[in-house]
């Protein structure tokens, strides 16, 4: 299936682009990362993962080889973990990645491509999918968010607690 049979029927191909230095982090962001892109009936064009996240972005060979995809039109966007992921300095403040983030989103768009993250912050209770507790969700976000290197996780007074809410 050729990506203008995919794009007319609602698909859009595109590329995760992860940097982290642990392998087996990077696999579970990846499955991470995969669920938001299927959510979305996205379809995943080539998977990129740097291991050096203090090494210019341009110079990671991930974000060359995502680079190339989309000038070949493999890939229509970029989907990525965090801003940080695409940050030159995975020590900057967050606001800094954010603004980074959006100026390489901006760069981009004028290229006919987009950029965005699949991690968000803190949901609702509410927003939970039925089949998981409270409490594995909390999990599942602390080890993700702990494996890309976004804080450590803490552990919960009680099933189900959110750590953050504990004062």
């Amino acid at each position: 299936m050729t990506n203008d049979h995919q794009r007319l029927i609602g698909r859009v191909p595109v590329a995760l682009y992860l940097c982290v230095e642990d392998a087996p982090a990077a696999d579970l962001i990846a499955a991470h990362v995969r669920v938001f892109v299927e959510a979305r009936q996205w379809s995943v064009a080539l998977l990129a993962v740097d291991s050096a996240p203090a090494q210019p972005l341009i110079s990671r060979p991930g974000w060359q080889a995502f680079t190339d995809a989309l000038s070949e039109r493999v890939a229509a966007g970029i989907v990525t973990w965090t801003h940080g992921m695409v940050h030159d300095d995975p020590a900057a403040a967050p606001t800094k990645h954010a603004a980074a983030f959006d100026r390489l989103g901006a760069v981009l768009r004028e290229r006919g491509a987009f950029l965005t993250v699949a991690a968000r912050p803190a949901v609702s209770i509410g927003a939970i999918p039925s089949r998981r507790s409270p409490g594995e969700h909390w999990r599942r976000r602390e080890l993700t968010s702990s494996a890309a290197g976004l804080f450590t996780p803490r552990r919960a007074a009680g099933l189900g607690a959110d750590p953050r809410a504990i004062g």
